[in-house]
């Protein structure tokens, strides 16, 4: 045998044969095994790949890959080392990883080595923490997901069960004990948090999932009375503090908010994020900050508050007419806003706002002050007074900080109502920002549609084009998110997030792109679904399914008062009616250069009370994703507009103002309904229409072929 690497490639499977049909002595094994997989490998290039790099083949490897019928097949490094200690843990990628990487440089999933490396951080972390509850006399602890605002994005300094863990999608908490450990995640990160906790001490609890038990139950049974649990205090809102706190006391077990105990362990923490706070102009804005004061104000005093506490940091950002950068795609600034009836307090630092923005804040009455004095100067602001504040925003630490005489109120923000019904100026700006948006779109799928056939097109190589595309347009600022570019069976992770050691290269099959744009006027999110070469039935059978869902929410038409949880059953009853379903809701409400997920309003089949009126945006994004094959999702940008006025109330519609083609590719016509097809053609009229003009005239040529109108 070569000493460098006699290289042994195997099928995984339970009969003990290797992928030529051989047993036995046959069955080689690599030197320090790691679980590797090459995919759309052809006989051709490994093997003249290996022989250039002088690397020997086994007879049965070299059988095995000359009878590779399909070169969309899997082939799969056997896992675990049997022979583990006679290499180096590197050896496997510095004896076969430069061949691997030379002939097929973006397709090699070295998930087992990152896992590794992540499985041992998450180990020694846990077990550190664990030290630390000891020391305190805690019995268990809770890492939220969430900072001081109760926002689902939050900056790098306060992502600490992303640090504990290893799981970085933006829902989980995590929870342990001196014996036991989970995670609780919902459904759009399944996938993903099974592979980051494997090998770690964390459990998975799906939650909604039948039979998985809460946090608190989770606790409840991993502790005896009298037991003590803590949680940070300023990353836990008030009101899952009292559930949680309620739920617990049922079992005489004490829920206490404490200090940040995994910020005790974290040396190398990210320091808050405190950028440059910028004036959004009323151009953009349609309001000026004085008229949004009084309108907080009116509404203060029919809620009979003398103060108005606001952590949300979106809604600080739209109130005072700032934008920032504290949070990654995001324009919002780490802050604080307290309102009484004739002052203002604004908590971000006056040192990061321009003069003139600091100017014309006072010239509204607003007094900008430090960030970490929000809590001192609460104590003295509420005292025998009537606050007002969304339990469900405000973090604990603040409600601790006010005075004892303070009589407290709570209820949903004012001003996240407020900022969801778009006003005129905002939906205008959001209508144009929609067509340059599209432009960048149609110029990403045609370049796309060529590029792949070279064989050098990857998830992220996709993604960074596109963002270019984007760049080219005005106004433009940056990515709403960080987008999901998943092919072939990534795209059936919900949330999925490609990196460099993971990304596939795009080739046959089915390619998902969820995306969006920050443009000073607006916000984009869209998610395209586009088929390259020949695809499945199957494939176009659920394309259709998924489309037909999208177009029965699109054509809604309901009365005022209709809330997301009826609206979601529009488009999800089409997918019960072919036995499918998704796990993630079918839309959210999206910001104007703000968040590009934002409340009060969802399309969800729970959670979803608040009525959808007119001027909210929201998304349309059925799914249907198929583990290990595909993922299918549409999604469009819908803004609420008013419909017909009748005998039984007023009626609302959704306007259709995301522009970009459907793949038509992907399409079963004949499973469309007559007004489902019409409901197609008329999309991609508009489409054409709005975009046309902007287009070069290759641009135009591609755009006439794939919005023709589709016939049965």
């Amino acid at each position: 045998m070569s000493s460098r690497a006699i290289m042994h490639l195997q099928s995984i499977n339970d009969s003990g044969r290797c992928g030529a049909g051989h047993t036995g002595s046959h069955r080689t094994s690599i030197y320090k095994q790691e679980a590797c997989q090459l995919h759309c490998l052809t006989r051709s290039k490994f093997i003249s790949a290996c022989n250039k790099k002088n690397y020997m083949l086994s007879d049965c490897c070299r059988r095995w890959c000359e009878n590779l019928r399909s070169s969309s097949k899997w082939i799969s490094l056997i896992q675990p080392a049997k022979i583990a200690g006679k290499m180096g843990h590197n050896y496997a990628h510095e004896a076969y990883g430069p061949i691997i990487r030379w002939f097929l440089p973006t397709q090699i999933d070295f998930r087992y080595s990152v896992q590794v490396k992540n499985a041992e951080s998450v180990n020694k972390r846990v077990k550190m923490l664990r030290s630390v509850l000891a020391d305190t006399g805690l019995d268990g602890y809770i890492v939220p997901s969430s900072d001081p605002h109760g926002g689902e994005y939050v900056s790098a300094h306060f992502q600490a069960r992303a640090w504990l863990s290893g799981f970085k999608g933006s829902a989980g908490t995590v929870a342990l004990t001196a014996d036991a450990a989970g995670l609780w995640t919902d459904s759009r990160y399944y996938l993903e948090a099974a592979r980051v906790l494997e090998g770690t001490p964390i459990s998975l609890f799906r939650m909604q999932e039948p039979d998985v038990p809460s946090i608190t139950a989770f606790l409840s049974d991993a502790l005896s009375p009298g037991s003590r649990v803590g949680v940070p205090r300023h990353a836990i809102g008030c009101t899952e503090f009292d559930r949680m706190q309620a739920e617990l006391a049922a079992h005489e077990i004490v829920l206490e908010a404490s200090d940040d105990l995994v910020g005790s362990i974290w040396d190398d923490r990210p320091p808050l994020q405190m950028e440059r706070v910028v004036a959004h102009p009323c151009e953009f804005a349609g309001q000026t900050r004085a008229d949004k004061l009084a309108r907080v104000r009116r509404h203060m005093q029919g809620e009979g508050a003398d103060v108005y506490l606001i952590s949300s940091l979106d809604d600080i950002a739209w109130l005072m007419n700032l934008r920032g950068s504290d949070i990654s795609y995001n324009p919002v600034f780490l802050s604080y806003a307290v309102l009484t009836a004739d002052k203002a307090w604004l908590y971000a630092g006056e040192q990061r706002l321009d003069a003139d923005a600091a100017a014309a804040l006072a010239e509204d009455g607003v007094e900008v002050r430090e960030y970490e004095d929000v809590a001192a100067d609460l104590t003295s602001l509420t005292e025998n007074r009537r606050v007002l504040f969304a339990a469900d925003r405000a973090c604990v630490a603040l409600r601790d900080a006010m005075a004892e005489s303070a009589q407290i109120r709570t209820a949903s923000d004012i001003t996240t109502k407020l900022k969801a019904r778009k006003n005129p100026t905002e939906q205008a700006g959001i209508r144009a920002a929609m067509e340059r948006d599209g432009v960048a779109m149609v110029r990403f799928l045609m370049w796309l549609e060529q590029a792949v056939a070279t064989g050098e097109v990857t998830e992220l190589s996709a993604a960074a084009q596109l963002r270019e595309f984007r760049a080219m347009g005005e106004r433009f600022v940056g990515d709403s998110f960080t987008t999901i570019s998943g092919f072939a069976e990534h795209g059936a992770i919900v949330h999925y997030s490609a990196d460099e050691e993971t990304q596939a290269t795009l080739g046959e099959g089915v390619y998902l792109i969820d995306s969006g744009g920050q443009y000073l006027d607006g916000t984009t999110d869209i998610t395209r679904t586009v088929a390259f070469g020949t695809v499945p039935d199957q494939a176009k059978a659920d394309f259709t399914t998924v489309l037909r869902a999208h177009i029965a929410l699109a054509e809604a038409r309901f009365p005022t008062g209709t809330n997301g949880a009826q609206l979601d059953m529009l488009a999800r009853s089409v997918m019960w009616a072919e036995g499918t379903n998704y796990g993630h809701g079918t839309g959210h409400g999206v910001g104007c250069y703000l968040n590009v997920h934002e409340g009060p309003q969802r399309i969800a089949p729970r959670g979803s009370e608040v009525a959808l009126e007119e001027g909210m945006l929201s998304s349309n994004e059925p799914g249907l994703y198929r583990a290990g094959q595909w993922g299918i999702r549409l999604e469009n940008l819908v803004l609420v507009t008013e419909a017909e006025q009748t005998d039984f109330g007023q009626f609302h519609r959704f306007e259709t103002v995301t522009l970009c083609p459907v793949d038509l590719s992907l399409l079963d016509a004949s499973r469309l309904r007559p007004e489902e097809l019409q409901w197609l053609n008329r999309y991609h009229a508009e489409v054409f229409a709005r975009l046309s003009s902007r287009l070069e005239p290759a641009e135009r040529a591609w755009l006439t072929e794939k919005t023709r109108a589709v016939t049965v």
